[in-house]
């Protein structure tokens, strides 16, 4: 049996280095026809998401568990920190395995709680640096400096959008992957800008009628950001041969997974 490792779609470094353009149209229009293509499996791990995260929260601070306020901040904490990262991170990757063709099945969701201790210390070091950049501005400039903390941390929330992808998909380091995001979105910041004030304004129209418009646009935009992953940074594939010695003839099969490469920030 050979294996042969070799990547589909754009090269993170290219996209680094030369920059890159986001084609909306054909994004969008990509966006749609995967998203008819893999629908259920998606909506299902998205509902998945929320009544697990709802069951937590209701659990943190309803009546029931009786928790203090200092029990209430604990309990928050752990679910941003140890609940929330993995599912979230098997939402994006369910995205990006569609666009590249591959089938996911709902339970996939529950994949990346084995690299929980990577992606807990991504949203701690995210949140970190929220937090430190929010009390500075705001009491160096006051009600100012308020206003202006917002569009900063909407600015990181972007810049920091590819993070888990690039820590489960190409086994990078967490403070490596938050570089390496930053500079990815940085790299073309006014498309980027542009595209999420688009999906802003499609979540707000998906809240109209009752929220039911959220059971399209939560799988429309996750594999939107897989494919935009892709072009942007290729994922990583895995072909394998399987020679059958024993009657002379040899068979062929190729599956998909997560490229073991590693990428210095």
């Amino acid at each position: 049996m050979h294996k042969k490792h070799f990547v589909l779609g754009g090269d993170l470094k290219k996209s680094l280095t030369e920059g890159y353009q986001l084609d909306f149209k054909s994004l969008i229009k990509d966006a749609i026809t995967i998203t008819k293509k893999h629908y259920l499996s998606l909506v299902t791990a998205s509902l998945f998401t929320v009544i697990l995260l709802a069951g937590c929260y209701h659990l943190t601070f309803g009546g029931a568990a009786n928790l203090s306020s200092n029990g209430q901040m604990l309990g928050n904490y752990l679910i941003a920190l140890l609940v929330a990262p993995p599912l979230l991170t098997g939402l994006q990757m369910m995205g990006i395995h569609h666009s590249i063709g591959l089938k996911t099945k709902s339970i996939d969701l529950f994949n990346y709680f084995r690299i929980i201790l990577k992606l807990s210390t991504a949203t701690l070091m995210i949140s970190v640096i929220n937090n430190v950049i929010s009390l500075l501005l705001t009491q160096t400039l006051g009600q100012m400096g308020f206003v202006v903390s917002i569009v900063v941390l909407l600015y990181l929330n972007m810049a920091f959008t590819f993070v888990y992808p690039l820590i489960s998909e190409k086994k990078i380091k967490p403070q490596a992957a938050l570089i390496l995001s930053f500079k990815l979105v940085h790299k073309n910041i006014l498309q980027f800008t542009l595209m999420f004030m688009i999906l802003g304004l499609l979540f707000f129209i998906a809240l109209s009628p009752y929220g039911l418009g959220l059971f399209l646009f939560i799988p429309f935009y996750f594999n939107l950001m897989g494919i935009i992953y892709r072009k942007l940074c290729g994922v990583g594939v895995v072909a394998t041969t399987i020679d059958e010695g024993s009657n002379g003839s040899s068979g062929r099969s190729q599956h998909t997974g997560s490229s073991n490469g590693q990428f210095d920030a």
